[in-house]
């Protein structure tokens, strides 16, 4: 009967063997008599003397390599090109380390929430006037950020459909970009949860310790998210991070 297909012949690493690929029979399975390539399994054990006899080698020899001395086959020169030309072509999707460049232009999205911690620490520029040098920081970006009543709603939407939701962007970019927009909503909970305080918290001496506590609580979140950026590492914010991870995963192609 004539085979319907031949594979390919493979060469065993382990024992320097061709191996020959059994042909596919047209007949059914339970008809067909398996048994390992002779010239490679005579080698390791012995081969069975009658077709009754089992082993645990028996059968056609796997893609994945040779099962007499478990080692991976040696491709041919061909197959090997095309898989090396099939790793080339394949799409990192950004994960590579980042450069300098995205570097800094991921550390830039953390501008956002700084803008809006700056109102949270009246109490603590007071106190300690060389903490302004955090309020100048972000100085050039306050009044564009603040230009208009929806410039931080149109910031809020470019950031997240233009760089977080742009695949062709670098993944660390558009990490941080999203875990800069989680920062910022953590920033203002704290203007809105000052902006509801009763007149008696507000007159008191409740609410210095609020400002300096919300601002050193973001202003440190920030601070360690830049620095960490900018050494080229995934700033991990402990509840943020996890959830910004898979925020960013979702925007990307199934």
């Amino acid at each position: 009967m004539q085979p319907s297909m031949i594979r390919d012949a493979g060469q065993c690493s382990g024992c320097s063997s061709l191996l020959q690929r059994r042909p596919l029979l047209s007949r059914p399975l339970s008809h067909r008599r398996l048994s390992a390539p002779r010239s490679c399994f005579s080698s390791h054990t012995k081969p069975s003397t009658s077709p009754s006899q089992s082993s645990p080698f028996s059968g056609p020899a796997r893609l994945h390599g040779c099962r007499p001395c478990g080692r991976p086959l040696q491709q041919s020169t061909s197959q090997a090109k095309r898989d090396a030309d099939s790793d080339d072509s394949m799409d990192t999707g950004g994960r590579d380390p980042p450069n300098i460049f995205w570097r800094v232009f991921a550390a830039l999205m953390y501008i956002i929430p700084w803008i809006d911690v700056i109102a949270l620490g009246r109490e603590v520029y007071h106190n300690f006037p060389f903490s302004i040098t955090l309020f100048l920081i972000p100085g050039p970006f306050v009044g564009i950020y603040y230009s208009s009543q929806f410039a931080p709603l149109v910031v809020f939407f470019l950031l997240f459909l233009s760089v977080v939701k742009n695949t062709k962007l670098h993944h660390f970019v558009r990490f941080n970009a999203m875990q800069g927009i989680m920062l910022d909503i953590v920033a203002m909970l704290f203007s809105i949860v000052r902006a509801y305080f009763p007149a008696e918290v507000r007159w008191s001496a409740i609410l210095p310790v609020f400002d300096m506590f919300s601002w050193n609580i973001c202003m440190g979140t920030i601070i360690y998210c830049v620095f960490w950026t900018l050494w080229g590492k995934y700033a991990d914010v402990p509840y943020v991070s996890d959830s910004v991870y898979m925020q960013v995963e979702a925007s990307d192609p199934a």
